[in-house]
Parts: structure tokens; C-alpha cells; sequence
């Protein structure tokens, strides 16, 4: 768990008020429970000592307890968005080559997984270590005795608890990692579903997928299991130094007569606070190593983005072109003919190239190739800067089930005025601040919410928050009303003037303003036709 709790350090203003508001609940449940025993003392012995005042004491206590409780958790709560903001705007950024249902995955399931440790396991750690601790101290000075008894049972609870949390750490990494698989496979044959049920294999595809969702539920079982059996042999340990400290206690004031009814009230009923306290740490610690597992999936991606980002520095060759692609050939896995051969491409900084050809020819694959969300089976794609900042603009935008803030800022803090100015250049900052919550409206799964244009709208508000060199535009007036396309093509046309674009495109408008037009025909780049001389002295052009 240490690059988690690494990760929790980068925020240390939450750890550091859980620890402060930790130590103020210890010292209310010490004082609330000897306040406790010192009424029943009192009601025991009837003696003259107001009650009613021991009794708001009490009351007010209480009252603190619960408070304390709730900041160290709300605390927790903000500690976790944070985090979770964080994660997912460097997995975002990092542009991973990984297959899109593993990467919706990731940003999805396996960052929910590690959201625990910072909610739940966190906030417990600090609060069930300082609660057990001022129980001893408090102890210490009221019955020696009870204390010892506390400091010799306590450790076997978090032993145990260790045993038990690394096996479960193991088995939720199995969990998540074959999710993941299991994600990719089931988005693969639902998309093909036509072509499936066109050659016969529903059948066969049914009884795959029963088998893989039975192979995760058999593991997410075996969790529950050892969660089970460990959470048992736990609430055993705990009643037992429960049972000690009474024995002792009652040992003590009825047969020996060492302890007064005061002390040993005082001892039962700090005892189970102080075995809870332990059992609840015990407790995060499996949620811990839980979220842990979760956590290794996650900093995977991240450390495998980080190394191929260094090998892509190492193999820039390429001075002139701001993109190359040298006779790339590329075929999707389960094809036995290539989408597109022998391409030769360079792209130049400043240049509007239109793609034209018919559906299925394969311009959005190689506009995927440019992006490096596919990988050629041959030839190389080479950049002049690695670090080259690309903006794509597709046909069904990904909206994320978060505001409408970190749906355009990429999870990424920016000041509110830059964000309205985007929106008002898209056309949509009247519609949002119209929205009781503004920017921080939650849009629902996949923007269910939002229009089609709206969506497309909200992509194009990314791109220009981001303000990249190369942005490609996958037919942005598809499916379109006119007005919305008309907004699109101003905003192409007056923030980006400088920047290189790509755009897919059916249209003769569009393509007229083109400089370059590349035709791609059965996955060849048959022709170039290049509308100005810009480049002409240095090649650009595709076969």
C-alpha cells in the first residue's frame, strides 16, 4: 500500500486534520465513557452529586463524538474525489495504447476500487489508532491491570488481520485484472454481434461469455469467503479480551477487593471500545488491501504509459514533418484482410488535410493510427516532438458520469472564467449557467442528458481547452441541425487557424478549404491532391 499512501501525501492537509480531529474523538470516547461509569457509580451508591449534570456532560459529549465522527469521514470523502480526479485525469493525459473497454475499465471500475482506501481505510486508520491509544494511556492511569491485559491481546487482532488482507490483496488484483479482460472480450462480440449471428456463432459466443462471468464470480465469491471467515475468527478474538478484562475486573472487585465498582465499570466499558477500535482497524486494512489490488491495475497502466513514452523519445528521427508514417501497414485482430497498406504520409505543421473516400475505406483508422490508439502491424508513425499535443473530434464523443466541469477540463482544476469562455465560443454557456448547479451539473452515464450536438459541442469544448498542435475532426457535421454545424465550423475555422488539421470529410465545403486532400481507397492511399505549394519542395505526399 505504499504508493497509495504516497498518493495520500500528495494531499497532506486531509491526513494531517484527520489526524487532529482523530485525537479529539479518542479524548471524547475516554471522557464519555468515565463520565459513564462515574453515573452509574453514582446511582449505585446514592450519593449527593448531581446527576442531571453528569448526564449533559454526557449528552454533549455525545453530541461531539458524533460530529467528530462525521468530519473525519466527510475529511475522507474529499480526500477520495481528489484522488479519483487526480488518477483519471493521468490516465487521460497519458493517451494509453491499451484497448478502449480495458481503458474504460480502468478509469471506471478499477479507480472506484481504490476510492475505498481513501473514504474507508484512511479515515478508520488514523481513528482506531488513536482511539486504542488514549484508551492505554487513560488505563495506565486508573487499573495497570486492565492495561496490560489490553496490550497483550491487541496485537494478535491486526496479525491476523495481515494474514488474511494480503491473500485478499492477491485474489482482488486476480479480480480486477481479469474484469478487465473480461470488459474488452464482452464489448469485442457485442459489437459484432451482426456479424455473429450471420455466421452461426451466438450460440458459442452465449456459452463463452456464461463461462467468463462464472470464472469472475467464482473469484469475487472467494473473496466474500475469506472476508467471511476472517471477519469471524475476528469478532472471536475481540470478545475474547472482552471477556479477559471483565474476568479480571469482576475478579477483582467481588473476590479480591483491589478495585473499587468506579475502576472496574470504567475497564467493561472502555474494553469493548478499545477491541472494537483494533477490529475496525483490522477491518480497513482488508478494505485497504482490497483497494490495493484495485491500486496495482491502475499504477500498471500509468508505470507501461510512462516506459512507452521514453522508448517514443528515443526513436525520433525526424526533423521536418511534424508526423510520419512510413509504409504502414495495418489489420484488426480478428480480420484476414489489412484496412490499410503501405502508407507513406508526412504531415506538416500549419497544413488542413481532408481524407475523403467511402464508408469503410479506412480514413478513421488511420486517423487512429496518427492518435496511436492503434499500432501498426508494419511501417512506423514517428513524430517530430514525442510530447506532440493531438485533439480529436469524433462522431459519438465518450461523456463521462461526472459534471459538466471535468467533462471539459479533463478532471484538471481551471479556472472557472477560462472554462465559461470556451463554452461560450461552443455556444453552450447560456444552456449551462441556466442549470441550477452550473458547471457542476452531473451528467448522467454517456451524457444521457445532453443532445448529440450538445455532446459533440462538449468534446469541442476539451479540444479547445486544450489548445493542441494537431487536431483531427472524425466528419464533425455528421448528424448534425445547422446550427450546431455552423458553430462547429466557426469555431474550426477562428480558434484554430494556426494549428495542423486532419478532417474526415464528405463534404465539398469542407474539402475545398482543404490543402491537402488525401483519397483513400480500399485501404490505399491512391492519390494527393495539393492545393497549394506550401510543401511541395519537400515531398508530402502518400502512395
Amino acid at each position: 500500500m505504499k504508493r497509495l499512501t504516497n498518493l495520500a501525501l500528495k494531499f497532506k492537509v486531509y491526513p494531517i486534520w484527520m489526524f487532529i480531529i482523530s485525537t479529539l474523538l479518542a479524548i471524547t470516547v475516554v471522557v464519555q465513557n468515565i463520565s459513564i461509569a462515574e453515573i452509574l457509580n453514582i446511582m449505585l451508591l446514592k450519593t449527593n452529586q448531581d446527576v442531571l449534570a453528569l448526564l449533559f456532560i454526557t449528552l454533549v459529549i455525545l453530541i461531539a463524538r458524533a460530529t467528530l465522527n462525521t468530519v473525519n469521514q466527510m475529511i475522507g470523502n474529499r480526500m477520495a474525489s481528489k484522488v479519483k480526479r487526480d488518477l483519471r485525469r493521468q490516465l487521460i493525459l497519458q493517451r494509453s495504447k491499451e484497448p478502449i473497454g480495458a481503458q474504460i475499465n480502468t478509469l471506471t471500475e478499477s479507480i472506484d476500487g481504490i476510492v475505498p482506501f481513501f473514504n474507508s481505510y484512511f479515515p478508520q486508520v488514523f481513528k482506531s489508532m488513536m482511539i486504542p491509544l488514549m484508551i492505554i494511556v487513560a488505563m495506565c492511569f486508573i487499573h495497570l491491570n486492565t492495561a496490560l491485559i489490553m496490550i497483550v491481546t491487541a496485537p494478535f487482532i491486526p496479525i491476523f488481520y495481515i494474514i488474511f488482507g494480503l491473500k485478499t490483496r492477491d485474489e482482488s488484483k486476480d479480480k480486477m485484472t481479469y474484469l478487465n479482460q473480461f470488459s474488452q472480450q464482452f464489448l469485442n462480440k457485442i459489437k459484432g454481434l451482426i456479424t455473429l449471428k450471420l455466421f452461426n456463432r451466438t450460440d458459442k459466443t452465449e456459452a463463452a461469455l456464461y463461462e467468463e462471468s462464472t470464472t469472475f464470480r467464482d473469484l469475487t465469491m472467494r473473496i466474500l469467503k475469506s472476508a467471511f471467515l476472517s471477519g469471524l475468527m475476528l469478532e472471536f478474538i475481540s470478545m475474547l479480551g472482552i471477556g479477559l478484562v471483565a474476568l479480571e475486573a469482576g475478579l477483582g472487585l467481588i473476590l479480591f477487593h483491589n478495585i473499587d465498582f468506579k475502576t472496574a465499570a470504567i475497564a467493561i466499558i472502555l474494553a469493548p471500545e478499545f477491541y472494537n477500535s483494533i477490529k475496525d482497524l483490522g477491518q480497513s486494512f482488508h478494505t485497504g488491501k482490497q483497494s490495493e489490488g484495485s491500486s496495482d491495475v491502475v499504477f500498471d497502466v500509468l508505470d507501461k504509459g510512462a516506459a512507452e513514452h521514453k522508448i517514443q523519445k528515443q526513436i525520433d528521427t525526424y526533423q521536418t514533418p511534424i508526423v510520419q508514417l512510413s509504409q504502414v501497414d495495418f489489420k484488426y485482430d480478428a480480420a484476414d484482410t489489412y484496412a490499410l497498406k503501405n502508407i507513406n504520409l508526412s504531415i506538416y505543421q500549419g497544413e488542413k488535410i481532408a481524407l475523403v473516400g467511402k464508408s469503410g475505406a479506412g480514413k478513421s483508422t488511420l486517423a487512429q493510427l496518427i492518435t496511436q490508439n492503434y499500432k501498426p502491424q508494419s511501417g512506423s508513425v514517428t513524430f517530430k516532438d514525442p510530447s506532440l499535443s493531438i485533439g480529436f473530434l469524433s462522431q459519438s464523443p465518450y461523456i463521462f458520469n461526472a459534471s459538466i466541469r471535468d467533462n471539459i477540463t479533463m478532471f484538471q482544476d481551471v479556472d472557472d472564467a477560462r472554462i465559461l469562455k470556451v463554452l461560450d465560443d461552443v455556444g453552450l454557456k447560456e444552456k449551462v449557467l441556466s442549470l441550477a448547479d452550473g458547471l457542476d451539473t452531473w451528467i448522467g452515464e454517456g451524457g444521457e442528458m445532453l443532445s448529440g450536438g450538445q455532446m459533440r459541442r462538449i468534446e469541442l469544448s476539451r479540444v479547445l481547452m486544450t489548445q493542441p498542435e494537431l487536431i483531427i475532426f472524425d466528419e464533425p457535421a455528421t448528424g448534425l441541425d445547422v446550427k450546431t454545424e455552423q458553430t462547429i465550423q466557426d469555431v474550426i475555422a477562428h480558434e484554430f487557424e494556426s494549428a495542423t488539421i486532419i478532417t474526415i470529410a464528405h463534404r465539398s465545403h469542407t474539402i475545398n478549404k482543404a490543402d491537402k486532400r488525401i483519397l483513400i481507397e480500399n485501404g490505399y492511399a491512391t492519390s494527393v491532391e495539393q492545393t497549394t505549394m506550401k510543401n511541395s519542395s519537400q515531398g508530402g505526399d502518400a502512395t
